[in-house]
């Protein structure tokens, strides 16, 4: 992986001013799809239950833009300065979400019904949202499968070492 792709090395790798890679790429388009979705959301749910249901609305789509941010956060810093701690730390942050994720979900189970159905609508809309900009961030970028300053360091060594002798075939095998 090279510093390109935002998730190792390099002054531009993850996020800060002047960062670029996937990681960035993904946060700010679901941040941007985000807020962009909590306009007809808050609208709608306005028109149709009131003002509680407006915030509950804003909560919901919220709630998956953090969770998903949170991840390529932690996960970014992590594996520019310890990438042998990257699972690890990938599966303690969603253990970390996961009960941050129950502890909202009981403190929500009180509020009126009608809001609480626009809370679970825009919580819905907010992963399809995150969901979309992780597929078109995906097929938007480039970014190569293996390092190809490794992969010509590789050919170049393979070229200056002496042919192997050739093997025999076994006629047994054939």
């Amino acid at each position: 992986m090279t510093a390109k792709d935002g998730v190792t090395g390099g002054p531009r790798a993850g996020l800060g001013p002047g960062a670029t890679g996937p990681m960035y790429r993904t946060i700010m388009v679901g941040l941007v799809l985000t807020a962009v979705a909590m306009i007809p959301a808050a609208g709608l749910a306005g028109l149709l239950e009131g003002g509680g249901a407006v915030l509950a609305a804003v909560l919901g789509l919220a709630l998956p833009g953090a969770f998903f941010a949170t991840s390529k956060l932690v996960l970014a810093a992590v594996a520019r300065r310890w990438p042998h701690a990257l699972l690890l730390t990938a599966l303690a942050t969603y253990v970390f979400k996961i009960a941050i994720l129950g502890v909202v979900l009981v403190s929500v189970q009180h509020i009126q019904d009608t809001w609480l159905t626009c809370f679970a609508w825009s919580v819905l809309a907010g992963v399809v949202v995150w969901v979309a900009a992780e597929i078109w961030v995906a097929t938007h970028t480039r970014v190569p499968f293996y390092d190809p300053s490794r992969f010509e360091a590789r050919q170049r060594e393979r070229e200056r070492r002496p042919a192997s002798p050739p093997t025999v075939s076994r006629p047994d095998r054939e």
